[in-house]
């Protein structure tokens, strides 16, 4: 008889070593086992029986190398006891790093040791390559046998080892791939006092008992979704406390789990019957009014039937499910991250425009945030999503302007299996999709295509969406907000954008100011810009905060970090006018006053020497002696004495200070907006 096949996936190499190593361990002798690593760049179709997934978010870079009829399940980990125990010697509220590869191995660990009880501890995930954060003062570290990554100079490191596969994922192998018998049994007991298990009544399930029809109604009960086993005649045998509350009866009422007694149950009975396989089966359960997804599979231990096992799961519990699992995913943009409070600055016109901003997230309508680029219209669109109804609810960012017409169709309706060239298989869903019963941010929509306008229209008026290709409508629930620095009325104008799709978003607006429009939030911003860089420490003198003052600021906030990092890494403590990048004062040159108008008072020959004295205290601070060779050099005739005068004169013009001792003399914050 041929064998079945496992398969494991992880995204490190050395956890698929370990994780393949114990599953090899007690199932082995039965199955076909086989590990990949994401990292191993993993080609071609894997048939399988089952999968075995390491982590939640590996799931959509694995799902195109299985064949669909591959069930998937996810490893549960645990930690061997000896090692765990460590950390009970912490005190309660203990902030520690847990150092991990990247922030989603962090993630799971930290997952992990929340299941098994260790929640007296603060865990803040460190991994190579991040920024540095709240970590950065903290003084234990906590890890799964990674040292090497630990940042050093931590006081003290605690190697918790690696995590250990649970025994409840090889006891749900074994039962789906019909190779438990008392041998793995056995070995699941021994195995259960070196671990701290997840599931623990599962675990005294198996060490009070030596059979495993003694322990079905623990095991069913562990499951979060409605089981019940059948037998040949579809008759209940079973069923667990999740079933009973889906067909809307109590736990004491155990004996109505049968077709004569509940409507519900004669209706998912009465569908199974006749199939020994169902996959996924949607039904309407008349007395609960709930909506379920049934899965039917045959029951088979030691090569003998013993009837069937029906799963039953709630479909809201699945959409919350999945919601869930979006959140997860943060690096595809499903979450808001800010809210209102993160808005730094006090102008009046920032605190008018958050005030506006939080009488629309009260409202469910459609929002379209003007403004320049860089005054940061994400950072209102995800606060408005924190602060409306829809904030548990995932948040899906696209830029318009980023991708070519046909690939931004197909990010926001999603499309089926084999509508065009490439496309993926089993098709994919759309931003739509995603962001179902949340919001969902199109930035740049200025730049929309006129045909994906169109399209867009109707799923705001409809409020359904259809996937390229295919024949049926999905309904859709989303908020759309919406963003430009363009003026959308002068696109609509000119036939650039749909004046009806312009009418449709143009319901709640909101203006963002720019940065020379509230520059007194300037200093408090260039505070928490060094503080986001972990230069917190350093302050900007009161002559780059002058500079600031009469920069005109074409890039907004964008542009003010931009400076304000390049300064934070480049100077000392005290970050001074010598920090500046070279390019900031092309943008002074461009917007500051005309050499003419300053010098309007000096005779031709005075200016032209003046502009020449200029030049060089752009470069570098200067005294007359060291003016007088610069300007030989380039062939300008003067001497010491006129260098001195017109120095005496460009001070007077508050354009020049003169230094201490043999520091020469530089320009002032007024000198250095003079365009030459």
């Amino acid at each position: 008889m041929k064998r079945k096949k496992l398969i494991l996936f992880t995204f490190e190499r050395e956890a698929k070593e370990r994780y393949l190593a114990d599953l090899k361990s007690f199932l082995g002798d039965y199955l076909d086992i086989e590990g990949y690593c994401l990292r191993d760049n993993v080609a071609g179709l894997i048939e399988a029986d089952l999968a075995v997934i390491s982590s939640p978010s590996a799931t959509p870079f694995i799902k195109p190398h299985l064949a669909d009829n591959v069930e998937i399940i996810y490893l549960a980990r645990t930690f061997i006891l000896e090692t765990a125990r460590k950390l009970l010697d912490l005190p309660a509220g203990t902030k520690a790093m847990l150092v991990d590869y990247s922030y989603d191995t962090c993630m799971d660990i930290i997952s992990a040791l929340h299941e098994i009880g260790m929640n007296h501890v603060d865990f803040t995930p460190v991994y190579p390559g991040m920024e540095a954060g709240n970590a950065a003062d903290m003084d234990i570290a906590i890890t799964p046998g990674l040292l090497s990554y630990v940042p050093p100079g931590v006081r003290q490191v605690i190697d918790i080892g690696w995590t250990v596969t649970d025994a409840s994922t090889i006891m749900e192998i074994a039962i789906k791939l019909n190779v438990y018998n008392d041998r793995i049994e056995e070995r699941l007991v021994g195995y259960s006092n070196r671990i701290t298990p997840i599931h623990s009544g599962l675990i005294f399930a198996l060490k009070s008992s030596g059979k495993l029809k003694n322990q079905w109604d623990t095991i069913l009960n562990v499951i979060d979704d409605g089981v019940m086993m059948l037998d040949e005649n579809n008759n209940i045998l079973l069923g667990n406390k999740r079933l009973l509350k889906i067909f809307g009866l109590k736990e004491t009422e155990t004996y109505l789990l049968q077709p004569g007694h509940n409507e519900s149950c004669r209706s998912v009975i009465s569908r199974v019957s006749g199939s020994e396989t169902l996959e996924n089966i949607l039904i309407k359960l008349p007395q609960t009014n709930k909506s379920v997804v049934v899965t039917k599979k045959p029951l088979v231990v030691h090569n003998h039937s013993y009837g069937s096992i029906v799963i039953v799961k709630d479909v809201t519990e699945i959409q919350s499910l999945e919601s869930q699992l979006r959140k997860q995913l943060t690096d595809k943009g499903l979450v808001a991250k800010y809210k209102f409070e993160d808005i730094v600055g006090y102008s009046k016109p920032l605190q008018d425009c958050i005030a506006r901003a939080r009488k629309i997230a009260r409202s469910d309508a459609a929002v379209l945030i003007t403004g320049e680029s860089g005054t940061g219209k994400e950072l209102f669109a995800q606060s408005i999503h924190n602060a409306s109804d829809r904030r548990k609810k995932p948040f899906v960012a696209i830029n318009c302007a980023a991708l070519p017409p046909s690939l931004l169709e197909s990010e926001l309706f999603g499309y089926e299996e084999g509508s065009f060239t490439n496309a993926k298989k089993g098709g994919k869903k759309g931003l739509f999709e995603l962001a179902h019963t949340g919001t969902l941010f199109l930035d740049e929509i200025g730049d929309l295509p006129v045909g994906v306008q169109v399209k867009l229209l109707r799923v705001l008026q409809e409020r359904e969406v259809m996937r390229i290709g295919a024949t049926s409508i999905l309904p859709v629930d989303v908020r759309v907000i919406a963003a430009t620095n363009r003026h959308l009325r002068e696109l609509a104008q000119k036939g650039e954008f749909r004046r009806d799709l312009y009418y449709r978003l143009n319901m709640l607006t909101l203006h963002l100011p720019a940065l020379r429009e509230r520059k007194e939030d300037i200093p408090r911003l260039a505070e928490d810009i060094l503080a986001a860089v972990g230069c917190r420490h350093k302050k900007l003198d009161d002559n780059v905060l002058g500079l600031f003052e009469r920069y005109p600021w074409d890039g907004n906030v964008r542009e003010l970090k931009s400076y304000v990092e390049y300064m934070a890494y480049m100077g000392g403590d005290v970050l001074t006018e010598e920090d500046l990048p070279p390019d900031f004062q092309l943008g002074m040159d461009s917007h500051g006053p005309d050499n003419g108008e300053v010098f309007a008072g000096l005779l031709p020959r005075e200016k032209t020497l003046a502009k020449a004295m200029l030049k060089v205290w752009r470069a570098r601070n200067a005294g007359r002696r060291v003016l007088y060779e610069l300007l030989a050099a380039q062939g300008i005739d003067t001497s010491e004495h006129e260098l001195r005068r017109m120095m005496d004169v460009l001070a007077g013009l508050q354009i020049i200070e003169y230094g201490n001792g043999r520091a020469g003399a530089r320009l002032t914050a007024k000198g250095r907006t003079i365009r030459l």
